[in-house]
C-alpha cells in the first residue's frame, strides 16, 4: 500500500472494521494503544452504494496531538467522491476488511491512501481544503464528474461541490509550483558554492555567472500586472531596472507596450507635480520654495512661453560678467527658447503677494499693489541689463548661444483676484510691454488641463435600442 509523509509509530497505528446495512458500507478506525480502558473507535470511511458514492472522513493520527481521531480539516469533515463514471455496480465496492485496503490503493492521484494517516488529501494539497473551509457554513467537499469547471455550495450550504476536471487542474497547477521552485533552490544552492567555493578561489577560472531564467518564467509569475500588490520598494525597483535594462532589445517588438508604458509614467509624474503644486499653494511658501519646485520641474514654464523651453542658468547674474555669479541683478531663471535661441528672463514670487491695493480709485478701479509694480520693474530691468551686457555673457558662456532680439520677462506671482477685482487685474496686466504677469493658480490650472489632455479616452457607451 502507497504511504505518504511521516513514518507512522506503533501509537499512531490502528485496526479497520467494517461494517453493512441495507444501503452503507461503514468502515471504522480503531486506535491500536489508548490512554482510557476502551479504544476508541471512529467513522473513516463510508460507501454508498445506491449512490455509487465514496465519502471520506480524514481524521488526525497523531497519537500525541489535542486533536488526536478528530477531524482533520475542521470545520471540513468529509470529502465525497462521486463514483458513477467508474463504477459498474455495487459488486466494486469492497465486502473485508482486505479489500478495503485494496481499494484504498485505487484511490486517485493526491490522496492519502494508508489508513494509519488518516487519510484526506497528501499534505502537498492541504491547500483546497484551506480554502474550502473559508466558506461559511460547508462541512464537506464533494468531487464529481456531473460539473466541468463550475462550482457551486449545494445541499442547504453545507456542501462545496468541485468538478473532477478542475481539482485534478489544480493539484496539476501545485506539482507544478512545486517542481519549479525545487529547481530554482536547486540552481540557488549550485550558484551559492560556485561564487564562495570557486569564484572566491579563482575569478579567472570560475568568472561570476548568473542563474539562467526559463523564457517565460518571468512573466508567468507577474502574471495579470494589473492585479500586482503588496510590492515592496526592492521588487518595485527591480522591476523598473529590468525594464529600463531591456529597452534596446525590446522596442521593436514592444514598442506599443513602452510607448504606453511612458504615457503612464508622464501621467504619474505629471499627477504627482500637480498634488506637490496644490499642497505648496494652501500652505505658507516662500521664493525660494517656489523656485525649487520649478527647477525641478522646469517644463511647467513652457506652458507659459506655449513653446519649448531651455533652462540655461537657475539665479542667474545678468548684470554682471558671468551667468553663474559675481553680477549685479539675479534673475530667478533664465531661459531660452528651444528653436531660435531668444531669452527669457523669470521672476518667482509668492502666492500670497497681493497683486492689486486694497483700496479703490474711485468705485471700482483698482491700481496694481507696490510689491507687483516692483516685480515688473525688477524684470525689465533684469532685460535690458541681459541686452546690454550679451556680448560678455556670450564670452564666458558661449554654449549658452542666447540671442537678444526681444527678451522676454515673465513675472509668476499671487493668484487671480476675485470678481469685483478682475476687469482692473485684466487691463494692468494687458497693458504691460515685455513683461507677462501670470498667477499661481493659473499655472495650476494648466497642468490640470495638460493632464486631462493626456489622460486616456474613455470608450464609448454603445447606444441601446
Amino acid at each position: 500500500m502507497a504511504t505518504f509523509g511521516f513514518r507512522t509509530t506503533e501509537e499512531q497505528t490502528g485496526t479497520l472494521s467494517l461494517e453493512a446495512d441495507a444501503a452503507f458500507k461503514r468502515v471504522y478506525f480503531t486506535e491500536l494503544k489508548s490512554a482510557g480502558a476502551q479504544p476508541r473507535k471512529v467513522l473513516l470511511l463510508e460507501f454508498n452504494e445506491t449512490a455509487a458514492t465514496t465519502t471520506i472522513y480524514p481524521i488526525n493520527t497523531l497519537s500525541d496531538s489535542d486533536r488526536f481521531l478528530l477531524p482533520k480539516y475542521e470545520p471540513i469533515v468529509a470529502i465525497e467522491l462521486v463514483e458513477r463514471h467508474f463504477l459498474s455496480g455495487p459488486s466494486d465496492f469492497p465486502d473485508t476488511v482486505d479489500e478495503v485496503r485494496d481499494y484504498l490503493d485505487e484511490l486517485p492521484s493526491g490522496f492519502i491512501k494508508d489508513p494509519n494517516y488518516g487519510l484526506g488529501l497528501d499534505r502537498r494539497f492541504k491547500f483546497i481544503m484551506d480554502a474550502v473551509a473559508r466558506v461559511d457554513g460547508v462541512s464537506r467537499l464533494r468531487i464529481t464528474e456531473e460539473r466541468d469547471l463550475d462550482v457551486a455550495v449545494v445541499d442547504g450550504g453545507t456542501t462545496y461541490e468541485i468538478g473532477k476536471r478542475q481539482f485534478n487542474a489544480m493539484l496539476k497547477s501545485a506539482r507544478k509550483v512545486e517542481s519549479t521552485a525545487k529547481t530554482t533552490v536547486h540552481k540557488h544552492k549550485h550558484q551559492i558554492g560556485y561564487a564562495n567555493i570557486l569564484t572566491n578561489l579563482d575569478r579567472t577560472a570560475f568568472p561570476v555567472r548568473r542563474i539562467e531564467r526559463t523564457p517565460d518564467k518571468l512573466a508567468e509569475q507577474i502574471g495579470d500586472p494589473s492585479k500586482l500588490a503588496g510590492l515592496s520598494d526592492a521588487d518595485k525597483g527591480a522591476v523598473i531596472a529590468a525594464a529600463a535594462t531591456s529597452v534596446p532589445s525590446t522596442y521593436k517588438t514592444q514598442r506599443a507596450k513602452l510607448s504606453k508604458l511612458h504615457e503612464e509614467i508622464e501621467l504619474a509624474s505629471l499627477a504627482e507635480l500637480i498634488a506637490r503644486f496644490e499642497d505648496q499653494l494652501a500652505q505658507p511658501s516662500s521664493e525660494r520654495q517656489w523656485q525649487t519646485l520649478f527647477q525641478d520641474n522646469p517644463f511647467i514654464l513652457d506652458l507659459i512661453f506655449g513653446f519649448p523651453v531651455v533652462l540655461v542658468q537657475g539665479q542667474a547674474h545678468v548684470g554682471g560678467k558671468r551667468l553663474d555669479g559675481g553680477g549685479e541683478k539675479i534673475a530667478d531663471f533664465l531661459f531660452k527658447n528651444q528653436l531660435t535661441n531668444a531669452a527669457a528672463v523669470i521672476e518667482i514670487k509668492t502666492p500670497k503677494m497681493p497683486l492689486l491695493n486694497a483700496v479703490p480709485y474711485g468705485t471700482s478701479v483698482y491700481g496694481p499693489s507696490g510689491k507687483l509694480t516692483q516685480a515688473v520693474v525688477q524684470a525689465l530691468d533684469q532685460i535690458e541689463r541681459l541686452h546690454n551686457d550679451i556680448h560678455r555673457i556670450r564670452s564666458t558662456h558661449p554654449q549658452a548661444d542666447l540671442q537678444t532680439h526681444g527678451i522676454r520677462g515673465v513675472v509668476v506671482a499671487g493668484t487671480l483676484p476675485p470678481p469685483e477685482k478682475m476687469r482692473s487685474f485684466e487691463l494692468y496686466r494687458a497693458s504691460l510691454s515685455g513683461v507677462t504677469v501670470i498667477t499661481f493658480d493659473e499655472l495650476l490650472a494648466k497642468l490640470k488641463s495638460l493632464r486631462d489632455f493626456l489622460a486616456p479616452r474613455a470608450e464609448p457607451t454603445p447606444a441601446t435600442s
